[in-house]
């Protein structure tokens, strides 16, 4: 976590005691990853290019559904139906990055997700997702009651 956000253990779980919380300029976080850069994902410039941010918070989903135990292996029942990004100060090769990610909302059959790229105190970019679980025909199918348990809690969005 970065030392210059406040950070308090969530106390919310066996499972997920040990998740930080993060307040960043504001945006409150429980969850925060290190992904780093690789050479491949700058440009001749040096960039960060932009396409690159997508998976970055792919990998930080990866890791925060791993995190609260919802997912194992390589299997992911569920696929990213929208996304919109924020591109706030250009990433550049040797930064050292992380990637703040919370659930905002449940539905049915989706759920939605808000993120932040940072490096250091500085936030690279800002996005939100939404998200649909799906049956093996790939047709949306209702999130399974574990997920909305265990993330509702998380994030205490449950009443």
């Amino acid at each position: 976590m970065d030392p210059e956000c406040s950070n308090a253990p969530s106390g919310i779980g066996d499972r997920i005691a040990g998740a930080a919380r993060s307040q960043c300029d504001g945006m409150f976080y429980r969850y925060e990853a290190e992904v780093p850069l690789r050479w491949v994902d700058v440009d001749s410039a040096g960039v960060v290019n932009n396409a690159v941010y997508l998976s970055l918070m792919e990998q930080a989903r990866y890791a925060y559904f791993t995190h609260l135990g919802l997912i194992r292996g390589h299997e992911v029942p569920f696929v990213l139906a929208a996304a919109t990004l924020q591109f706030v100060k250009p990433g550049r090769l040797g930064m050292k990055v992380k990637v703040a990610a919370r659930t905002t909302k449940l539905g049915r059959t989706s759920f939605h997700m808000e993120y932040e790229v940072r490096a250091g105190k500085e936030v690279l970019c800002k996005a939100n997702a939404a998200l649909v679980f799906v049956n093996e025909q790939l047709q949306p199918s209702p999130l399974p009651e574990a997920f909305r348990e265990t993330v509702g809690q998380f994030e205490e969005l449950l009443d």
